[in-house]
């Protein structure tokens, strides 16, 4: 038993020795591949010829400019602060719920540019605010069409709705981050000053 014991713990200390080594061996090549990725890419717009630069790490425009993300492109339209929501035709009616919030109203077109349906919500989006602070979207809205729910996009359409976030009034100086897929695997930068 104890030739058992010290053959199994020198087993498997090997083993764990040898799985470091292969994971060391493996982190090197994604890091050549992580740095590949961050190196601006450039690519033609075929409507109108020019070059684009497309920088992976910092994908960020303006309202109104379209944003690129993976197979995806968003676009913000407007930006309002509100005190009230009206939804599910006018039935219901929502306020903040906080002391001195207001909703923050982001109109955004979503462009499916890939060869499958893709799914996306309110979720795809987040609120950021040069002090720091982070802002996901308000839940109440559940039945509305003007409102981002979870909702599929097929290739080669869009779909345009409102995202709304409960932010303290007056808040400025404000990102909207977006993502492609669930786990957030790709994210670009709409400036909304």
């Amino acid at each position: 038993m104890k030739k058992f014991f010290k053959f199994g713990c020198g087993g498997l200390i090997a083993l764990f020795i040898l799985l470091v080594i292969i994971g060391s061996l493996l982190g090197d090549d994604n890091q050549g591949t992580k740095d590949k990725e961050k190196e601006p890419v450039t690519t033609t717009n075929a409507d109108s010829n020019k070059d684009v630069q497309e920088n992976k790490e910092d994908n960020n425009v303006s309202i109104g400019e379209e944003l690129k993300v993976g197979k995806v492109t968003f676009k913000a339209n407007s930006i309002a602060e509100v005190n009230e929501i009206s939804a599910a035709n006018g039935y219901m009616k929502y306020t903040p719920d906080a002391d001195g919030a207001v909703f923050l109203n982001v109109n955004v077109t979503v462009k499916n540019d890939g060869s499958e349906m893709i799914q996306t919500d309110s979720s795809f989006f987040k609120l950021k605010a040069s002090n720091g602070a982070s802002y996901a979207p308000s839940t109440i809205i559940v039945a509305d069409d003007k409102y981002f729910v979870f909702e599929g996009i097929n290739p080669g359409l869009a779909l345009t709705g409102n995202v709304v976030f409960e932010v303290p009034a007056g808040l400025t100086d404000l990102d909207l981050q977006v993502q492609t897929g669930f786990w957030g695997t790709e994210t670009g930068v709409i400036n909304l000053n």
